[in-house]
């Protein structure tokens, strides 16, 4: 898994699981739940006179508007209705350009790991077809749930008030996915590329990650969402609205992937078949974290993913 990233200029984004180059994305949020297990949670402020919470500040969780229908129905609807779209990709490119907007219970700060507010961070990364890339993230504004959590951290030193920048890049990928099938077969095993075999839970690792790094076409997204309809345990839990207020299709899978009991979502557009969310909630058993359960330990909000000629 990932470690956590650390919002300094000296900073070196995770890689994804699957092998990709240096920096090309982020840190899922199922990373937190290993990286936060390693560590004494209870952190000392950079002033050296107060400490943060021992129960973690989290993000408000997404409200769904929940359906009697089957995940399987509904995915192979929006796979029916997108698979048909005309490919407007360039098929000469300079350049893929991701933006993503994501938070885990692991993130630090100038080395320091935040609980005492939600401090999410923007990473806008261009690659190349050769799998060289350069990215640049930026911390946003912390986030509270009530006035009495923004008091608190102000009290423990307002940990990430100023907002922070850093930079990078990597050279060409050796290990690269390559251009993912169009057929649900194909995107299956290419999903599975570095694994063995693509279980339920590595599914839904998985997938977002290769939103991260790749621009698919629409017969892609259409098989991608097909691999997710043959998927076991696999819930649609209805309409929402994402973290960016764009309004989606949500599939979820609650398991032990990772250790703890954990609902994982993915928030689709019904048109288009684009990824827009991924979200990782502890349900019962918050373990040796310290968060309250109920809670999302991690997001990911993706906001922009387009090939450049």
């Amino acid at each position: 898994m990932c470690p956590a990233t650390s919002a300094s200029p000296a900073a070196v984004p995770c890689d994804a699981s699957t092998g990709s180059g240096p920096g090309r994305t982020a840190c899922l949020a199922g990373a937190a739940v290993a990286a936060a297990m390693a560590t004494v949670f209870v952190a000392v402020d950079p002033f050296g006179t107060t400490t943060q919470p021992a129960y973690a500040v989290t993000p408000r969780p997404l409200h769904f508007q929940h359906s009697t229908r089957s995940a399987d129905q509904v995915l192979e609807e929006i796979a029916e209705r997108i698979e048909g779209l005309p490919d407007d990709r360039p098929p000469v490119w300079s350049w893929e350009h991701f933006v993503q907007e994501s938070w885990s219970l692991s993130t630090r700060v100038d080395g320091v790991q935040v609980t005492s507010a939600v401090i999410p961070e923007q990473r806008e990364t261009w690659e190349k077809p050769d799998g060289s890339s350069r990215w640049t993230v930026r911390t946003q504004r912390p986030q509270f749930q009530n006035s009495e959590q923004r008091k608190l951290w102000e009290e423990t030193g307002a940990i990430g008030e100023d907002l922070k920048t850093w930079s990078g890049s990597g050279g060409p990928s050796e290990s690269s996915t390559g251009e993912p099938p169009s057929s649900p077969d194909g995107m299956k095993k290419w999903l599975a590329t570095g694994h063995s075999s693509l279980s339920p839970g590595l599914t839904f690792e998985v997938v977002p990650e290769r939103f991260m790094d790749h621009v698919f076409s629409p017969l892609q997204r259409a098989a991608l969402l097909r691999v997710l309809k043959n998927t076991k345990g696999v819930a649609y839990d209805g309409t929402v609205k994402d973290r960016a207020g764009r309004t989606g299709e949500a599939f979820s899978l609650t398991s032990r992937f990772g250790g703890l009991p954990n609902k994982t979502t993915m928030v689709f557009d019904s048109s288009t078949g684009s990824l827009l969310a991924y979200e990782e909630e502890l349900t019962t058993d918050a373990g040796a974290l310290h968060v309250e359960v109920p809670a999302v330990i991690g997001y990911a909000t993706f906001l922009t993913s387009e090939r450049i000629a």
